[in-house]
């Protein structure tokens, strides 16, 4: 099967790099930023082609991987071109519907995909448009499998899935950085903070998840009374930090639904 992406950014080496895990795909690119395609091709080995309309030619998925400001300008130079070829977006706040304005009622699929993809434990949303057949909709499932945890969607929910899982590494990493900060603040080394702040997430996530322990059951085993951990807790709640934390991810969402 032939694979061409459209856009040769920082999410589309991340795709192609799983991508080129399975021998089965033959990858094609093309990037106005000619260096950037270059690149691809010394990395990964794919075919460079010429235009946006050589790759949809070319190729049976084309995986069109730009800004969502720049996504409209692609449709209209490969609309004629695109005929039965499946197309996927992974621009974020673009519906379905906005595409076939520019495309017309062509086989599209939206993912939303993480930066995690590029050590294969991302989260994509996915969606199809109706004239997608099931074996095309498997097609594409394979495709992105390889990069993490697929869930298929209404299309409804993508704006949900952009703001939880697309923005989701940066809350995380927000989270994280806010902890080493405190570590650092209590005299521990800005690396040894780094470092010991890693395992303490990674621990914990890897301990509710091998013992199936709730959120809950996690605070209760730690939880003492009159003791340190219900004395941040609350000192937490006082401060509304769940709230934040809700209310930022529906910033998000609201963006999601009002880009373009």
């Amino acid at each position: 099967m032939k694979i061409g992406l459209i856009g040769c950014g920082n999410m589309a080496n991340s795709i192609v790099y799983s991508i080129t895990k399975n021998q089965k795909y033959q990858i094609f690119c093309y990037d106005v930023d000619t260096l950037k395609a270059e690149k691809f091709k010394k990395l990964y080995g794919v075919a460079v082609l010429m235009s946006e309309n050589e790759v949809v030619l070319s190729c049976d998925i084309i995986i069109i991987a730009v800004k969502p400001k720049d996504i409209f300008n692609v449709l209209s130079k490969i609309k004629n071109e695109v005929d039965d070829k499946i197309i996927v977006s992974i621009a974020a706040g673009i519906s379905i519907d906005k595409m076939k304005d520019v495309i017309g009622n062509k086989k599209i699929v939206r993912v939303m995909p993480n930066i995690n993809i590029s050590v294969e434990e991302g989260i994509l949303g996915m969606c199809f448009s109706e004239s997608i057949l099931d074996d095309e909709k498997e097609k594409i499932r394979e495709l992105f499998e390889s990069m993490g945890s697929v869930i298929v969607v209404d299309e409804k929910f993508m704006d949900a899935i952009t703001a939880l899982f697309g923005s989701g590494p940066a809350f995380v990493a927000h989270f994280i950085e806010s902890y080493i900060d405190a570590a650092v603040k209590l005299g521990f080394s800005k690396q040894e903070s780094y470092e010991l702040v890693l395992k303490l997430f990674y621990g914990t996530v890897v301990n509710m998840k091998n013992n199936m322990l709730t959120t809950h059951q996690i605070k209760d085993m730690v939880t003492s009374p009159g003791g340190t951990t219900i004395e941040g807790l609350v000192e937490f709640e006082r401060r509304a930090l769940k709230g934040a934390i809700i209310d930022g991810i529906v910033k998000a969402y609201e963006r999601s639904k009002s880009i373009l």
